[in-house]
Formats: structure tokens, sequence, C-alpha cells
């Protein structure tokens, strides 16, 4: 009988363990959960959450757009007198790396490591080259915010949660090669899926290429001459950049939630912007028919009146909505577009390029400087072509008679053109010294009265990566300050 208990005893067991083994997977597989990654699915995610970080009412709006002077607080205005919110800065960092950053990683090691499972959502290597130009694009607005950054240590997760800094030439260096990588990387296969901003035209990417390595060579040319002209003439060479607003670089965003613009979602509830004076006497001073697209005049009056410039919070919150220009109808349209790269930029790029003496540009420095303004008019729904060279034809615009040098001439137009890429703006603001800022009408809160030149590091990464940060600080040669001038910024 014992043996017969032990028998069944045993086979019980073994019945148990068989069965268990045999549906082991089937039993603790999450059937919610997808058992591979689609790098589609990644690619539209990590274009979606660049732009919206960078349309946001904070990273965008409160820090962007006000720094370069194209908005006034209704509200809250600290942001505009150089007091930044420590949460907004570490969020920022946070959402860069941790999200798009960091997915676009994982496209370039999906189709590198099992090149076999993914080359069906379009070919292994122009699915690495769109990943890699999308990075590169990032680093450089990242850099650009705070100098030294983390990118050669950066996206290794667990392996490295504490990432040394590389110095800003490194990332600009590093931000080149990825460029050149991606470009080597494209191929006449199929364009990735799940791309919302080309649809997966490797032609199209192969001049956002260009024209991105253009733009980074050119923020290089006062401190890195000799290389910056050799990155630029190289993307120039062949004609393939971003020449027609047909191919500008744009995220379609779509009317209704959650795939709205976030300054069109953030409006639905609260209105913290209004047009800065900064801009709309800039605007009016120059007869610019933009001046009505980009706002709308006062209801009180019907005129333009921007609202001041770095009002307290109690000044600001004073000011009656009707009584200064509010937003303009369609930057507050849920369709709005998230802008990469336009047209009109690649032209003033041109246009100093020409200036600059570095060969391969396709027109000379006024052709450029021209067509970068008809093309910016255009873009904004101007296409009077009577109107535009009218305006071009104005004492204080035309090229061979509008004040200044000839980087004033273009960083000022380049400012106009600009609105609505707040930090592109900031960093040209900063390179080109035009035109000229207002001071902070009751005074800057942090800093030296002057319009900042990058941010403070994260909180959280002086706490938790200490030694990166260290390697930042040396890098930037002690000092962590709002004005600290970065390693481009030499005027």
């Amino acid at each position: 009988m014992k043996k017969n208990i032990f028998l069944l005893a045993g086979l019980a067991i073994a019945v148990a363990f068989t069965g268990c083994t045999k549906d082991f997977e089937d039993i603790n597989t999450n059937p919610n959960e997808p058992a591979s990654v689609s790098p589609g699915f990644l690619l539209t995610a990590s274009q979606k959450r660049i732009m919206d970080e960078m349309t946001d009412s904070f990273w965008g709006s409160r820090r962007g757009m006000q720094l370069a002077q194209y908005w006034s607080s209704n509200q809250y205005s600290n942001e505009s007198r150089y007091q930044f919110r420590t949460e907004v800065t570490n969020g920022a960092w946070r959402d860069f790396y941790a999200g798009p950053l960091q997915d676009l990683q994982l496209i370039i090691d999906l189709n590198t490591e099992s090149p076999a499972d993914y080359g069906g959502y379009g070919s292994n290597g122009n699915q690495i080259a769109v990943a890699k130009l999308l990075q590169a694009w990032t680093y450089q607005m990242l850099t650009d915010a705070w100098g030294p950054i983390p990118m050669t240590e950066a996206l290794q997760g667990v392996t490295n949660t504490r990432p040394a800094y590389d110095s800003q030439d490194e990332v600009y260096n590093g931000i080149l090669g990825l460029i050149n990588e991606a470009m080597s990387s494209m191929d006449d296969g199929a364009g990735p899926q799940g791309d919302q901003v080309y649809g997966g035209d490797m032609m199209m990417w192969e001049k956002f290429a260009n024209t991105l390595k253009l733009r980074v060579a050119m923020r290089m040319s006062d401190v890195a001459p000799d290389a910056a002209k050799a990155a630029g003439e190289a993307a120039l060479d062949g004609g393939m950049i971003i020449a027609t607003n047909e191919d500008n670089a744009q995220f379609p965003y779509i009317d209704a939630a959650p795939n709205n613009n976030p300054i069109n979602e953030d409006y639905k509830t609260r209105n913290d912007f209004a047009a800065s004076n900064t801009m709309v006497d800039w605007l009016s001073a120059m007869n610019d028919p933009r001046l009505g697209v980009y706002f709308n005049p006062a209801v009180g009056t019907g005129t333009f009146v921007g609202e001041v410039y770095g009002l307290s919070e109690d000044s600001a919150a004073v000011t009656d909505f009707d009584d200064v220009s509010q937003r303009g109808d369609l930057i507050l349209t849920g369709n709005f577009p998230g802008i990469l790269f336009d047209a009109a930029q690649t032209h003033f790029l041109c246009a100093e390029a020409a200036e600059r003496g570095w060969a391969n540009t396709p027109l000379g420095a006024e052709a450029h400087y021209n067509a970068a303004v008809t093309l910016s008019m255009q873009w904004w729904g101007l296409t009077d072509d009577v109107a535009i060279n009218d305006y071009l034809a104005q004492a204080d615009v035309a090229y061979t008679t509008a004040p200044g040098d000839w980087k004033q001439k273009i960083g000022s137009q380049k400012w106009a053109a600009l609105y609505m890429q707040g930090h592109e703006a900031w960093a040209e603001y900063r390179r080109l010294d035009a035109p000229t800022l207002n001071a902070c009408a009751e005074g800057a809160l942090d800093g030296d009265g002057s319009v900042p030149s990058r941010f403070y590091y994260p909180l959280d990464e002086q706490t938790l990566n200490g030694s990166g940060y260290a390697t930042g600080l040396d890098a930037l040669g002690g000092a962590d300050g709002l004005n600290t001038k970065l390693w481009w910024d030499v005027n």
C-alpha cells in the first residue's frame, strides 16, 4: 500500500510538473503586451514627444517663446524675468533623455542587433538613419540650452546611470558624426514605418540631413571656422537641402486630442501668454505683414499693442486681456504643425554662408536673404507677391540698405521668421546678437539682467549624478550660471 501511495503521489507530481512546464509560456505571457516592440510605433512616439515638448506651455512657451521675446506673460511672469522653475528644468532633461532619445536608440539597437527581425518596418539602414538624425536634432537643442551634456555615455540604461558630460565642442563633433553616420546608412530600400514627418521619403530625409549639418556647422563658425566651413560646404555640395516650403520638416498635429498641438490644448483652459511689446514694436516699425498673422489686434482698441516684457507677476495680472494683442488664431488651432526645420531658415543659413565665403551656395547672400523672407511670408499664408516685394524694397529691410552689418541684417530678419521656434530663435540671437531685445521691464530675478546664455543644470542631476555634473562644470569653466557663455557664443 505504501508503494502504491508513493507511486500515485509521484505520478501526480509528474503530471502537475509536466502540465506547468507545457503551458508555462502561455500562462505567464500577458496577452495585452506585445512580444516585441514595433520600431514604427517608437518612431511615431519619438517624433510626437519631441514636438510636444518643444511646443508645450513650459519648455516651449515659458522658456523658448519668452526667451526669444516673442511672447510676454499675461500672468505668472517670473520666467520672463529669468526665474526658471526647477521642476521644468528637471522634467525637460528627463523627458528628452528617457523619452525620444532612448526610444530612438532602441530603434538603432534593434536594427543593428537583429536586422532580420526588424527589416519589415523599412530597411534597417533607413530606420537607423532617421533615428540618428532625430537624435542629432535633439542633442543640438539640448546642448544649446545647457552647454556640456551627456552624449557618449548617455542612453546606456542601468549599465551607466551616472554618465559623464561631454564638452560642447565634443557634443558638436558628435552631432556631426551622427549626421554623417545617418547619411552613410541610407539606402534604396523602404523608408521607416511610423514616420509622420516625411512619410518614409528618404530623399526628404537626405535634404533634412544636409540642412541640419549646415545649421550645426554655422553654429560652430565663430569658434571653429575651418571645421565649420568644411562641414557646411559638404552639406551644400549637390544642392540636396530644404529649399522650398514643400520640403519643410513638420510634425502634423490634428484637431482632436490627444494629437492636437499642445498650445491648442493648453488654450482650452487658460491664456497665459500675449504678444510681447518687443516683437509687436519691431514688426510695426518694419510694416511687416506677418504682424496680423502672428497676433490679433487688441480687442479694446483695434490696434496692435504688445504686453510689456518682463513685468512682475502683480503687474502682469493687472493688464486686461482686451488691452493687448493676443496670439493669432492660426497659432491656436489644433492642427498647427510642429516645426523641425523650414526653408526660410535654410536660406538665411545660405545667405550667411555666402557672406563667410563658403563654397557651393546656390545663390548670393542677397538672393538667399530675399528668398528666406519670401518663403516665411508664404508659409504664413501671405502670398501677394507685390506686397512681399514692397516689404523687401523698404530701406530698413532691403539687404543693401538695412542698418547694421550682415550679421545684424540676417539676424534680425531670421528672428522674425523663426517665430514659433523659440529655442532656435534664442540660440541664433545669442550667436548673431540681433535684433536688440529688451531688458526685463521690472528687473531680472536672476542672472546679470541680460538675456540668459544657458539654463542651470537640473537639480536632479546635481543630486543623482554628482560625478557627471562635476564633469559638466569643469567643461563650463566651473560656473553653472545663467550668463556663462557657451562654447560657440564668442561675441
